[in-house]
């Protein structure tokens, strides 16, 4: 009996425990005309949670996601507790005026601050962080302008590139290449920010070889409407 316990005991998990939380809205612009918001945070769980925050400038460098520390925006309160079920308003300002031609971008994290392990827990915390895209509009009218391009690497492999050469964020929620003689899509890809001035490249891989000069057709929704754009593939 005592050896069936110790086996039992070697083959039990290690537990994971974490907070849950929930933020809305999920994303928040803000302008000269409106230079504060707000975002309410929900403790969904059934322990207290420990919220920290941090604001950090976003920009994109070969399409990948670059944070730098920033102070242009403020955060209040920056760290809070929410008792089980309740709710925590979180209020966002600017503290400096927007660029005068171009959207700048940010990023606010909210990071659960983990507990005190209780005594005899075996296992791992997890610590939730959440990232709130901040976006300062500038004085004028703001647009995003995406370009694409495409070119083959392999007979079976290409690449899609989309550079931003407008002055705002693009969110692309899902995009769609076609061949011009072929029926069915080469591919489906969803989910990504293009943020202005910076570019953002897929590499495709496809089911039958597509040759150099191939007429394609992209069709891409985004957060502004459905774009659509006409491109050859290059080499």
């Amino acid at each position: 009996m005592r050896r069936i316990l110790i086996l039992m005991l070697l083959l039990m998990p290690l537990w994971a425990q974490a907070a849950s939380f929930q933020v809305n809205p999920v994303r928040l612009t803000l302008s000269a005309d409106r230079s504060t918001d707000v975002l309410r945070v929900i403790n969904s769980s059934d322990t207290p949670t420990v919220v920290q925050l941090q604001i950090v400038a976003w920009s994109q460098e070969d399409g990948k996601d670059v944070y730098t520390p920033s102070r242009n925006l403020l955060a209040t309160p920056p760290i809070f507790t929410i008792a089980p079920g309740n709710r925590q308003v979180v209020r966002v300002g600017m503290r400096t005026k927007p660029d005068a031609k171009q959207e700048t971008c940010y990023r606010l994290f909210l990071t659960e601050v983990p507990p005190v392990p209780t005594p005899g827990f075996r296992g791992v915390q997890i610590a939730l962080r959440v990232g709130i895209p901040v976006f300062v509009e500038p004085a004028m009218d703001t647009e995003p302008a995406l370009k694409w391009s495409a070119k083959r690497l392999t007979a079976t492999e290409l690449q899609v590139s989309a550079v931003n050469i407008g002055n705002a964020h693009a969110q692309i929620l899902k995009w769609i290449l076609k061949a011009h003689d072929r029926t069915q899509p080469l591919a489906q890809v969803s989910s990504n920010y293009v943020l202005p001035g910076a570019q953002h490249a897929w590499t495709l891989k496809l089911a039958s070889p597509l040759t150099v000069g191939a007429p394609l057709e992209i069709t891409a929704d985004t957060d502004r409407g459905t774009l659509h754009a006409q491109l050859v593939l290059g080499k």
